[in-house]
């Protein structure tokens, strides 16, 4: 992962993400909703939105080491994982990370809670944040973690 684009990314993630809350879950893939924030309601209209597609550990502490290898990472059923994501209801962002060569996602809650979602995978893309249904159409944002520990970023400026 090039820091320039970690860097961009990062930039983008906290854009949309801090100060936001969880508002929901859609069931269609592991997907959290997120509200908008003081900060970005001028230009988001949309739905902020992460979809999960690897493994994610919910922790209570900053340090937690997150596993090199995703098989190390808990396998969770869809109902165990949908009960971890349930316990973020509301719970404010605080900050966001990622890993450093790997696209590691952690999100930071103000209750002290750190979703981290692995973000290595030979072919497929272990996670997606970006923004649906946005009226303002010049503004495409979206940050996808790709195969390889690379990363996509669409944002304007921020």
């Amino acid at each position: 992962m090039e820091p320039q684009l970690k860097e961009i990314a990062e930039k983008t993630l906290k854009f949309l993400c801090v100060g936001s809350q969880v508002e929901g879950i859609k069931f269609y893939g592991t997907q959290l909703l997120f509200s908008e924030t003081d900060s970005n309601k001028d230009r988001i209209d949309g739905q902020i939105y992460l979809n999960i597609e690897s493994r994610f550990v919910l922790s209570k502490s900053e340090k937690f080491e997150f596993p090199i290898r995703e098989e190390e990472v808990p396998d969770l059923d869809w109902i165990e994982g949908y009960k971890l994501l349930c316990e973020l209801r509301l719970k404010k962002v605080s900050n966001v990370t990622l890993g450093e060569d790997i696209p590691h996602l952690f999100i930071s809650f103000e209750s002290g809670e750190i979703l981290s979602v692995y973000g290595h995978h030979d072919k497929y893309e272990p996670w997606q944040l970006g923004v649906w249904g946005n009226s303002n159409i010049d503004e495409h944002w979206e940050v996808i973690v790709v195969p390889g520990d690379e990363i996509a970023i669409f944002a304007p400026n921020i």
